[in-house]
Parts: C-alpha cells; structure tokens; sequence
C-alpha cells in the first residue's frame, strides 16, 4: 500500500467514525450508569427497579464474576436492545448498566483528527514482561491487568517504550494488547486523560499505528469507565497523530 491509499483508508475510516457518533447505539446516547456489584440482580424497565417506562420489556440483569445473567441466560459483557433504549452490559470488574436512549437529546459533538502522518505508523520490537499490574480507571478502583510487555520505537532521533497491556476482564479477547499513553500534546490538542492505541504484532516485531490513536468513551460522556494511562506510558515527544480533543458542547437536560 502506498502513503497515499493508506492516508486515504485512514480518512475513509474516519468519516465513518464521525457518522457512527451521531448514530445508534454510540457514546453520545449514554444516559445513565449504575453500579451492578457480583452477586446482585437488577430488573430494568417499565416496571423494574430502573424504570424505562418506554422499555419494550423488563430485563433481569445479574452481575458474575466472569459474566452477567440476562433473564437467567449467562451473557458476556454486550448491548442489550431493548426497543427504545439499549443496555449496555459493562464489566471490567466492576460490573454496571449503561443505559443508552435513541430519543436522547443529544450533546453537540465533533471528532476531530490531527493530519494523517504514514511516518507515526511505528515499527518496533515488543520485549515480553509478564508481570500482574493494576490500571487506574476513572470510574472504579484500579483494574486487574497484565504487562503484556514493552513495545521499543524509534521516533524523532530517540528511542522510546510503552507498556503494553491486557485487561484481565470479561469480555476482553484473549490477544487483545493496548498502549495507554500520555504524550507532549495532552491537554494541548489531545484530550486531557490520554489516549489509547492498539498494539499489532507482527512478524519479528510489533505495529503501533499513532494515526489510529483514539480517546477513551469519558471524552465524549461521564456515563463510561476508562482506563487512566500509567505513569510509564507519559511520553515525553509530541505524537500529532490520531484524535484529537473532541469538539462538544453543553450537555443537554433528559426527561
């Protein structure tokens, strides 16, 4: 693929990400969360203990410590439609109902991109490590993961590493490995908290594409619970690659 039809694809996936936000079911639709411990059970919907009177049915949600219970049928973390609304099953952990609205008055909203730079598709090695962490999450205590290893670039004359990591959680695929990461442009460009990045393997090495960078869902709403990048992950070089701090409006009020 040349820089050209790769530039390209990037901002043919793009268009689509904007499209999507305004779509249903996205972040922009979230309403509410509520907290969902192991152990305990839930029913949602005109009748249920969260009431959604347009609901379509009442759902009986019961939290796992590997899963949930979905009117008593085990379910991984996932959406549930349920006619107006959707409900989204979240785990990491600390299990919770995400409740999302197709009627919801929706907060104006932008995703904004820096230029697509073919040269912050970085190649590297990925030394292994191993090692049980914990991630800091914006809405729970921290998270169970591993240190999947270190991922060594080279980037304006200089080397650099991030810890990699895998999530330890339900729902999370088994081969599934993500650089959280805080860099030069955070809080200057690119949203405050960090952004996240998919780590690809490939052969003899590893593939971290920068122009594929993306914010956590809390840009966008408080209704999500996202990992906070670790101390070792803040890079000191400027990444101008990938997304950039989301334009957004005020919340509107729900009734």
């Amino acid at each position: 693929m040349t820089d050209a039809e790769y530039a390209r694809s990037i901002e043919e996936w793009r268009v689509k990400e904007q499209a999507a936000l305004h779509g249903f079911p996205s972040v922009l639709a979230a309403i509410a969360r509520h907290e969902l411990p192991v152990g305990e059970r839930v029913r949602v919907g005109p009748a249920g203990d969260i009431r959604l009177a347009e609901m379509d049915r009442t759902v009986v949600i019961e939290a796992l410590r590997d899963g949930f219970l979905v009117d008593g049928e085990p379910s991984a973390p996932r959406a549930v439609d349920a006619g107006r609304y959707a409900l989204r099953l979240s785990h990491q952990g600390y299990p919770a109902v995400v409740v999302l609205d197709r009627k919801a008055r929706r907060r104006d909203a932008e995703l904004r991109w820096y230029p697509v730079d073919p040269g912050l598709r970085a190649h590297g090695r990925l030394e292994p490590d191993g090692s049980p962490v914990e991630i800091s999450s914006t809405a729970s205590p921290a998270r169970r993961a591993q240190r999947a290893g270190w991922f060594v670039f080279a980037l304006d004359g200089a080397t650099h590493r991030l810890a990699v990591t895998r999530l330890l959680e339900p729902g999370v695929p088994e081969g599934q490995l993500d650089a959280y990461f805080r860099d030069a442009t955070t809080g200057r460009g690119s949203y405050e908290v960090g952004r996240y990045v998919t780590v690809e393997r490939d052969e003899g090495g590893a593939v971290v594409d920068f122009n594929l960078a993306y914010n956590p869902a809390c840009a966008l709403s408080p209704c999500y619970n996202c990992p906070i990048p670790p101390q070792e992950n803040r890079l000191a070089v400027a990444i101008r690659a990938g997304e950039m701090t989301p334009l957004v409006g005020p919340a509107p009020v729900h009734g």
